[in-house]
């Protein structure tokens, strides 16, 4: 098993600032998650090596009886296949009503999902991090998602901005294909 995790580590090097420690984040005060539930799709994106190469990527947002969110996330692969996965959103801390922690069913996978804002209607911007001390390195993974395929250049500046602002990478910052 450490042989996968150090070939992950590996991997996402693609993703990676050589830089100590991740940014302190704020996430969005006042969050209503009945009203983010519903379909987004990925405008943008860092380099992250579990996507290199996807296009047409979406998510499904739906809530649960218990309070969690449904997460249901496709995509066409690199080798031009449709791949989905499904998981579960749950809110970290009932006083950061903004910050998830999503755990995927196949295979057995958590990470983090913290919106730093977002208008419901139009944008959504989401930003997690990881330290991999061992390589004094942090693995940025951004998401710039829009009810459209599409974003106003506009609203990417200022989205960009915002994580610029905060001490994030926004170089690798790239658009999604949306072409299917």
């Amino acid at each position: 098993m450490q042989i996968f995790a150090l070939i992950f580590v590996v991997l996402s090097l693609a993703s990676t600032s050589f830089a100590k420690e991740c940014p302190k984040i704020v996430t969005q005060k006042v969050f209503d998650v009945t009203k983010y539930v519903g379909l987004w799709y990925e405008a943008y994106r860092s380099d992250i090596i579990f996507e290199t190469g996807s296009r047409c990527v979406n998510a499904t947002y739906s809530p649960n009886p218990d309070g969690s969110v449904a997460v249901w996330n496709q995509a066409v692969n690199l080798l031009d296949e449709y791949t989905s996965i499904r998981g579960t959103a749950r809110v970290k801390n009932a006083s950061e009503p903004a910050a998830f922690v999503v755990t995927f069913d196949n295979p057995l996978e958590k990470g983090d999902y913290n919106v730093l804002t977002t208008n419901y209607d139009d944008y959504a911007l989401v930003y997690a991090c990881r330290t991999v001390p061992v390589l004094d390195v942090k693995l940025e993974f951004i998401w710039l998602l829009s009810r459209k395929k599409t974003m106003s250049p506009g609203t990417v500046n200022e989205l960009k901005k915002i994580l610029s602002d905060m001490g994030a990478d926004v170089n690798s910052i790239k658009q999604t294909e949306q072409n299917c």
